[in-house]
């Protein structure tokens, strides 16, 4: 971490697989940003589990789409892509939802930065508000260019040896990601580690509406139940090889029933 002062944080996505919510925030972490979607139609499959995970643990939550268009006629599948997966959790996310841009498939400058504005002005169209952009120095350098610098920017700049250095038009950063290798309890493998520009209370006070900053929930022994229907069709998807396909609505028949408790039996009853 770069400054203790500052509010912690990590970002995630399937990759990390089943987290401990309620441990990572024991560890002291009080943010997430979490993988929803990428390019016209992939969803991150742990999208839904891991905002309701991060918010029951006290978290405050935003997500992030991994952009691939490689053009402006493309941005608009792409955003209305994003909304509609976050929109079923849109109210328990206080954080910015984030444009992720770190591959060239527009290819020059001139038409990633058109892409790039494009995708922004699409979203502020159909939100009110502008996304945050998450990119590196790199990519700024030889991607981007001054006219983004109105956008709030969610840095990624590893070097702990210096500050963080201006480019791109950009005069400073709203949450900085300074670590890919990150180690959290609760999390199996490596994680993205993060820092908001200022305290929790500050962090707190530009984007909880409830702006109290609610006590560190004890770490639980053993697995957590989900209490209501959908947290409970996660856990089974997530858990038990469910198909995404199912939802909390539908009816289960004494077959899939079956299914579902040899599979739990299978899994836990040794």
């Amino acid at each position: 971490m770069r400054s203790n002062s500052n509010a912690r944080g990590i970002d995630v996505s399937h990759w990390q697989g089943v987290i401990n919510w309620e441990q990572v925030r024991a560890e002291g972490h009080v943010f997430a940003f979490i993988k929803a979607s990428e390019g016209k139609s992939v969803k991150d499959k742990k999208f839904i589990a891991n905002v309701q995970g991060a918010t029951m643990a006290g978290l405050l939550v935003g997500a992030y789409h991994f952009s691939r268009a490689a053009s402006p006629t493309e941005v608009k599948a792409e955003v209305d892509h994003f909304l509609t997966v976050t929109a079923p959790l849109a109210d328990s996310m206080k954080l910015p939802l984030v444009l992720d841009i770190e591959t060239n498939e527009a290819g020059s400058r001139t038409n990633t930065v058109k892409t790039v504005r494009a995708w922004v002005d699409y979203f502020k169209q159909r939100t009110g508000i502008f996304p945050m952009i998450y990119t590196f120095p790199n990519f700024m350098d030889t991607s981007l260019d001054a006219s983004l610098g109105d956008i709030k920017l969610w840095y990624a700049y590893y070097n702990e040896d210096r500050s963080p250095i201006d480019r791109g038009g950009w005069k400073e950063w709203e949450f900085l990601q300074y670590s890919s290798s990150g180690t959290v309890k609760g999390i199996s493998g490596n994680v993205d580690m993060n820092e908001y520009k200022g305290s929790e209370a500050k962090l707190r006070a530009a984007y909880d509406d409830n702006k109290e900053i609610p006590p560190v929930p004890p770490v639980e022994v053993g697995p957590k139940l989900p209490q209501w229907k959908e947290t409970g069709r996660q856990w089974l998807v997530d858990q038990l090889e469910i198909s995404e396909d199912w939802k909390s609505t539908d009816t289960v028949d004494i077959g899939t029933l079956g299914t579902i408790l040899a599979r739990y039996a299978n899994k836990f009853g040794k």
